[in-house]
C-alpha cells in the first residue's frame, strides 16, 4: 500500500487515485472542457500518474502534483493552467 508525504513532511495518508482523477476532472471542467473530454483528459494523465505511483511504498504529494502538471502540459495546457490558478487561490496568493 503506498502512502503519501504531505506538504509539511510530518503528516501521511494513504494514496488515493480517486482525489487525482477528482482533481484532474474539476481543472477540466474548470477549463472549460465536455464531459467526454474531460474524462478523456482524466483518463490520459490520470491512470498515468496512477499507474507509476501506485508501485511506490513512499511518496511526496509534492511529487505527484509534479508529475500530474508535467503531463497536463503535455496534454493539455489549459487544464494546467486552471490547476495552478485554483493552487493560488487556494493559497491565498491570486
Amino acid at each position: 500500500m503506498t502512502q503519501v508525504i504531505k506538504r509539511g513532511g510530518k503528516r501521511r495518508q494513504i494514496f488515493s487515485p480517486s482525489k487525482i482523477k477528482k482533481s484532474i476532472k474539476g481543472a477540466a471542467r474548470e477549463a472549460g472542457f465536455s464531459a467526454s473530454k474531460a474524462e478523456r483528459v482524466v483518463n490520459e494523465v490520470g491512470d498515468g500518474v496512477i499507474n507509476f505511483f501506485k508501485k511506490k511504498r513512499v511518496v511526496k504529494s509534492v511529487d505527484i502534483r509534479k508529475s500530474i502538471l508535467r503531463r497536463l502540459n503535455r496534454k493539455a495546457k489549459a487544464v494546467a493552467a486552471k490547476w495552478r490558478k485554483f493552487e493560488k487561490r487556494k493559497a491565498g496568493k491570486f
